[in-house]
């Protein structure tokens, strides 16, 4: 995403976009405030820096994060910093650096869908630049696993506020096979009654 030269601003009272080269609303005479950016939805609003976005519920920011560069020498090399016997497995830590700013790339993906090829290809290699590899493998190395031992348990909460699920339709179900069972019973009864 190419920075922007003069980030734009609006009118916090009348929220009218200002031009670049003015600080004062032309319509009002407030100060102009610096449109909100948020990083997810890679988009400005005209709130201010600090409140939460609209869609995502995340503070904006003053804008977009500079993408990372790595000098004007020659690129870096890519190295592996994880490997996959299938691309679906490498899609969550992939995900994972880019979101921590990482640029990632995955060599072998194309051939990982036939086993055969997968396993003669060394499967998918998750690879990064070279002066990116130690932060990607700490970034990595974190287990992001909520802990289930906090000390409730909801389960036992959730039994106690309802029955177990297909509680009625299983006593229905036990009532309308005993009459189906005991049907032949009355019926014999019945009978042995009228030829009395």
């Amino acid at each position: 995403m190419p920075a922007e030269a003069i980030p734009p601003h609006f009118c916090p009272r009348c929220r009218r976009p200002v031009a670049a080269d003015a600080r004062l609303c032309p319509e009002c005479g407030e100060t102009a405030v610096l449109q909100g950016y948020c990083p997810t939805c890679e988009a400005r609003w005209r709130l201010a820096v600090g409140v939460p976005c609209p869609k995502h519920d995340l503070p904006l920011e003053a804008g977009p994060a500079a993408p990372r560069s790595f000098g004007d020498g020659p690129t870096p090399r890519w190295v592996t910093v994880g490997r996959y016997n299938e691309p679906s497995m490498a899609v969550a830590p992939r995900i994972r650096l880019e979101a921590e700013g990482i640029p990632t790339f995955l060599d072998g993906h194309r051939f990982a869908h036939n086993t055969l090829e997968a396993s003669a290809g060394g499967g998918v290699r998750l690879q990064v630049p070279e002066p990116l590899a130690q932060e990607a493998r700490v970034v990595l190395s974190q287990s992001w696993v909520v802990d289930a031992d906090n000390g409730e348990d909801l389960d036992d909460a959730w039994d106690d506020l309802a029955p177990a699920p297909g509680t009625r339709r299983k006593a229905w179900m036990r009532r309308a096979i005993l009459a189906v069972l005991a049907l032949p019973l009355v019926r014999a009864a019945y009978l042995y009654y009228l030829s009395q």
